[in-house]
């Protein structure tokens, strides 16, 4: 499997080439113009020339974005090379787990005469062995549904084509192409920093993976071990979502869509379909922040019960 996405990231990282090349008409010094033009504009080609330059940055810019963009969805971080912290990790979870085998295994033996109590600290003496079981292979099982996403990812991508970052613009004005230059910036902007953050989150990721199945297995904090397993699961499968929107957009432009040939409207339909990625992955985080959110809320409403159950007790007594 890992020679065949080696083989895919390959495929993808030669296909998608990206090349956009703009052009301003109009222009009063042209670059074919003579000396004595360029003397009798000159305030004219000075403040021409330094908007070019200012559109020529933000053209380079969109592109390395892009170019990142597309190599943060193919590829993750190394994530043998987190070994240690994950190790440290599991040294904690490890005691913690021990010691509530320990209080489930104190309540089974306090409980040996009601049968309900007995039967209910049978089933959280099971949950702790499936616990320790799973937390045993955590990282494995960490790595394959990262391989899945990787794999679903590229398989997607082998899909698309590559010319729709071949573009060629022709701009009729030096103020629409600022204005056109800095909104494509701010659209490869957005979906670069969205991938670089979902990029350098997933050893963070890694490191909570084991911490939400302690938390899923544990009686009283099984709602905490399903919102923190929902936020994983719907961080690392971020870029296999954005792989379809790109798929869609090749379509698009190999469509043979007359509407969608010319170099301006080209130009726009790519902004718009990466600013769609940025858009979509602000989305997914989130539902995912909102997951944790809705988490950390219901349990506070049940400490405040409690606290305040135990007031109401205190107070009669």
């Amino acid at each position: 499997m890992h020679k065949q996405l080696f083989f895919l990231l390959l495929i993808v990282s030669f296909a998608f080439s990206t090349s956009i090349d703009f052009q301003i008409q109009n222009q009063s010094c042209p670059d074919n113009a003579n000396f004595l033009q360029v003397i009798y504009n000159l305030p004219t080609c000075i403040v021409e020339k330094f908007f070019m330059s200012i559109v020529s940055g933000f053209v380079y810019s969109a592109k390395e974005f892009l170019e990142s963009s597309l190599k943060f969805i193919i590829t993750g971080p190394n994530l043998d090379a987190y070994c240690t912290p994950y190790q440290q990790v599991m040294t904690i979870i490890e005691s913690l787990y021990t010691i509530a085998l320990m209080g489930v295994g104190a309540y089974f033996i306090a409980s040996s005469a009601d049968p309900e109590k007995r039967a209910r600290a049978k089933l959280w003496i099971e949950s702790v062995l499936f616990m320790i079981i799973l937390l045993s292979f955590s990282f494995p099982i960490f790595k394959m549904v990262m391989d899945l996403n990787l794999y679903i990812t590229t398989s997607i991508y082998s899909q698309s084509f590559s010319d729709m970052l071949n573009v060629q613009v022709a701009f009729t004005s030096l103020i629409f192409a600022l204005v056109m230059s800095f909104v494509f910036i701010s659209a490869a902007a957005l979906t670069f920093f969205t991938l670089i953050l979902r990029y350098i989150a997933i050893p963070f990721l890694l490191l909570l993976f084991p911490i939400a199945i302690f938390l899923y297995f544990l009686p009283f904090t099984k709602e905490w071990g399903s919102f923190l397993l929902k936020f994983i699961v719907i961080i690392i499968f971020m870029t296999a979502i954005d792989a379809v929107v790109v798929l869609g957009m090749s379509f698009l432009f190999n469509a043979g869509d007359p509407n969608l040939s010319g170099g301006i409207i080209q130009a726009i339909t790519l902004m718009l379909g990466f600013g769609l990625i940025g858009i979509v992955n602000l989305i997914i985080y989130v539902i995912a922040v909102l997951s944790l959110v809705m988490a950390v809320l219901d349990m506070l409403k049940s400490a405040i019960s409690i606290a305040w159950k135990i007031a109401m007790l205190a107070a009669l007594l």
